[in-house]
């Protein structure tokens, strides 16, 4: 018996550990990323190369078998590509033949033996053409795998891994976007109509003028997806979209087309177009809702298609000091199941360049000895105002000297009935706008009766509900 030193037992034994090491690698060339609108969950898709990398050896005498297939619990239906190519080390030609092929596996015989021809670590097996028939790439975000093995010829044994190896062959994107950046500019003006009309209108600026509010969005297609073919996808992926901009249209012309004073949408594609729109009245939910047309309006993919909603005051009330529009769409591609487009629920934001205060109730008798006054306190620069009652049904409202005026610095008592009186009775509502900014200003309503009694009501602020003035 031969001894050996514990030296070379353990070189021995790193030796056979190298020789039996499980290091086979696999991906495809590239994994490839296809627009769910461009296809269904049944469409034919196919992958790019895949490559597989020995991690050991294979000598003439070991042929074995490699088989592709499904994961397990996969439902993906595949199609087996013809033979693949197998790298040898001495450049003989494997033979290499169909074992089975179905749907969930493409398992192939690699014959080394009768050309002579060897596997080296780092040849490679390539298969071109692997086809996918049913998989959910229809969904966004969604990825699919394939696992390969390999097995001596008998499959009783595996060879380089004691595992499939699984990859990725497939992923799926949405090609269609609906972009609406942040838009703040929009701003109601106190000074419209020389401040006799507070807040009809807006300040003019950027896009916006005296009487016209313009917001715009784009719709995208994003050409670095694929389509099932494996080209670039185009705008033909759309079959249209449906557009809704949601929000309060109080205060502006709800008539659309491309006629004068009447808001419009305009989409500027290669033929700029004005889409019919539908409005629905619903208070702070109020909808325009149209339709953007097929792939031919829109820009070539990469390039954005701006849509532009122009919104025209009807100069007939005030517009407050707060408002947001959302914008959303769903898009119905022409392959491609319908999509949700979330857009910006808070895509264009209104503010103004001045505050409302209002109050539900206020009282104007002035008989002797009532006193129904408002007070302000203004910590800033004197501020213009200018006051609106509301009565109750058929009863007229009559405006008195104090219904416009200034807040100075400090303390400012107005006398209701100097801001208006009612053909019947002495109650009514009130809304106070204000040429200053929120921090300001404060308010509250005074009814003390014939001396006896004092109540006070704080004047709330309807925009940044938040922040009420007490």
């Amino acid at each position: 018996m031969k001894n050996f030193s514990q030296k070379a037992l353990v070189a021995a034994a790193v030796a056979a550990c190298g020789v039996s090491a499980h290091a086979g690698t696999v991906a495809a060339a590239s994994v490839r990323t296809y627009a769910v609108e461009a296809l269904t969950s049944t469409t034919a898709v196919t992958v790019d190369t895949i490559s597989y990398t020995m991690g050991v050896a294979r000598a003439a005498s070991q042929g074995f078998t490699v088989i592709l297939r499904q994961p397990s619990g996969s439902t993906t239906s595949l199609v087996c590509p013809a033979v693949p190519t197998v790298g040898t080390n001495n450049g003989n030609a494997a033979i290499v033949t169909v074992k089975r092929s179905s749907a969930t596996e493409c398992a192939y015989d690699i014959d080394l033996n009768t050309n002579s021809a060897n596997v080296a670590v780092g040849n490679t097996i390539n298969f071109t053409g692997v086809g996918l028939n049913s998989h959910g790439l229809a969904t966004a975000g969604a990825s699919e795998t394939l696992n390969i093995a390999l097995y001596d010829t008998g499959e009783t044994a595996r060879v380089d891994n004691s595992t499939d190896k699984t990859f990725t062959v497939a992923n799926s994107a949405a090609a269609v976007t609906l972009g609406a950046a942040a838009d703040t500019a929009t701003s109601a003006d106190v000074g419209y109509n020389s401040g006799n009309s507070p807040l009809f209108g807006f300040i003019a600026g950027g896009d916006d003028t005296a009487t016209n509010a313009v917001a715009t969005f784009n719709i995208g297609v994003n050409s670095s997806l694929l389509n099932a073919a494996g080209s670039a996808v185009t705008n033909a992926v759309v079959g249209n979209v449906v557009v809704t901009v949601t929000g309060d249209f109080a205060g502006l012309v709800t008539t659309f087309n491309a006629a004068a004073g009447n808001s419009v949408v305009t989409v500027a594609g290669p033929n700029t177009t004005t889409p019919a729109v539908t409005y629905t009245a619903g208070g702070a939910s109020s909808t325009a809702v149209f339709t953007v047309g097929g792939g031919a309006n829109l820009n070539a993919a990469g390039t954005a298609t701006n849509v532009t909603v122009k919104l025209v005051t009807a100069a007939t009330q005030s517009l407050g000091t707060s408002r947001t529009f959302g914008v959303s769409g769903v898009v119905n591609p022409a392959i491609g199941a319908q999509r949700t487009l979330t857009g910006n629920s808070s895509w264009w934001t209104w503010t103004a360049n001045a505050i409302e205060l209002r109050s539900a109730f206020f009282n104007n008798d002035n008989s002797t000895g009532n006193l129904t006054r408002f007070f302000f306190q203004n910590t800033g620069a004197a501020a213009s105002y200018s006051a609106a009652c509301q009565a109750e049904s058929g009863v007229t409202v009559t405006y008195g000297s104090a219904k416009t005026g200034s807040l100075g610095a400090g303390l400012t008592a107005v006398n209701a009935a100097d801001i208006c009186t009612f053909s019947t009775g002495k109650r009514g509502s009130i809304t106070f706008t204000i040429n200053s900014s929120i921090s300001k200003i404060k308010g509250v309503y005074q009814q003390a009766v014939n001396g006896s009694s004092t109540a006070y009501i704080p004047l709330d602020r309807p925009y940044n509900s938040s922040n009420n003035t007490y």
